[in-house]
């Protein structure tokens, strides 16, 4: 196996192009279609003006310096004949030819692999939910994935983190590009705890398109894609379209339909993605397919200070780590902080201290002057902050 021969297939197709599974159907190499005559390469594999221009001006020098900066940083190369090349990615139709990848330790096709993904401007419940739901599936043993930006982004991976678990970072630039250097202690934490993933050589900066075509490779490593909120204009709703294309599970936290952060991920609540009420939903969902991979998750947090993101970083409070209960009768006895919760998820827990028994979303639609989207969001919401857990018969109690 040469990676020559991929990286200059990729210089010479471009990023994000079928071509490259059609190569592979008509050549099962890189290194066999190199060898090809130009008339027939530009013909099985229909490419364009410019492709066919790029046959002979990629040199073995640009090549070969590709390779050699990978050396200098410590960047493994993966091409579809890599036994540890994501085989997720094997099936989709732009499927990248050649993936860099940077950390201490990375392994794409034996876990259950869920991305979360945010928009850069969003709101502290979004925050929550990204830190928290990254938090528990970590600690559960899921692969979390997401793209390592600011905002929503570098919540999941600061969640996943704190659990000890293993989370991939995809970028939309080269792993050792200076761009958004603000999250380059981030960056540097997340290839202690599991990897960096690009698709673009190490010293590439950022290009125009660059972000939404990364977002078919975060989808495409994952099982399924939970969208935390999105506008209609949130790049976050590119990834839920390439998860639907590629067959995967999209995930939808419910938000009120009054406020515009939730405008287009309700849309795909309403097109036929799955509203996120509980996270054992996604828990449950794949722990059948990996029995020996997916476990019970233990001291996960289930809150965090909502300012502590202005300078970056995320601080946890001793006593805002809970115990995830082992069984029906063990009950977390700390009371989370009420400071991280919207003002309807106030309303609606008040509604619910004052019930004895077991409740559910109508005992505060009953009660309150909000409309059912907006008390589903907060149930949602107080499950999430750990103020409430779900029981059987699709009922919730307090967790103090």
């Amino acid at each position: 196996m040469s990676v020559e021969y991929w990286i200059w297939l990729q210089k010479v197709l471009g990023y994000c192009n079928e071509a490259v599974s059609r190569v592979i159907s008509d050549y099962g190499t890189a290194e066999n279609f190199y060898h090809a005559s130009d008339s027939e390469r530009i013909v099985r594999c229909r490419l364009n003006k410019f492709q066919a221009e790029r046959l002979h001006k990629i040199s073995r020098k640009e090549v070969f310096g590709v390779i050699n900066l990978c050396a200098k940083c410590g960047i493994n190369i993966l091409t579809p004949e890599d036994t540890l090349y994501p085989e997720r990615l094997l099936s989709i139709f732009d499927m990248p030819a050649v993936l860099y990848v940077k950390g201490d330790r990375f392994d794409f096709n034996n876990n259950p692999t869920v991305a979360i993904v945010g928009p850069r401007k969003v709101s502290d419940y979004g925050l929550n939910c990204a830190f928290v739901i990254a938090n528990t599936l970590a600690s559960c043993g899921f692969t979390v994935v997401s793209g390592c930006a600011v905002g929503g982004d570098s919540a999941v991976h600061r969640g996943a983190i704190e659990a000890d678990g293993y989370t991939v970072g995809v970028l939309g630039c080269g792993i050792e590009s200076d761009y958004l250097m603000v999250n380059a202690e981030l960056r540097k934490a997340i290839t202690k705890k599991g990897c960096l993933v690009s698709e673009y050589p190490p010293d590439m900066g950022v290009t125009r398109g660059a972000f939404p075509k990364r977002n078919r490779i975060i989808s495409g490593l994952s099982n399924a894609v939970v969208v935390i909120e999105g506008s209609t204009e949130s790049g976050t709703l590119i990834t839920a379209r390439h998860a639907a294309e590629q067959g995967r599970d999209v995930y939808v936290i419910p938000g009120s339909p009054t406020l515009p952060q939730y405008e287009g991920s309700n849309r795909l609540i309403a097109d036929g993605a799955r509203p996120l009420l509980n996270v054992n939903e996604i828990i449950n969902e794949y722990l059948h397919l990996y029995p020996d991979k997916i476990h019970s998750p233990k001291n996960i947090v289930s809150v965090y200070r909502k300012d502590a993101y202005k300078s970056g970083q995320h601080e946890v409070k001793e006593k805002e780590a809970v115990t995830v209960p082992n069984n029906d009768n063990e009950r977390v006895a700390a009371k989370p902080d009420k400071g991280v919760l919207s003002g309807e998820a106030i309303e609606v827990l008040r509604v619910f201290e004052q019930l004895t028994e077991s409740f559910n979303a109508d005992d505060a639609i009953d009660k309150l002057d909000f409309d059912a989207g907006t008390v589903l969001g907060a149930v949602t919401e107080l499950e999430i902050c750990g103020f409430i857990e779900a029981v059987v018969g699709g009922k919730y109690r307090l967790k103090y």
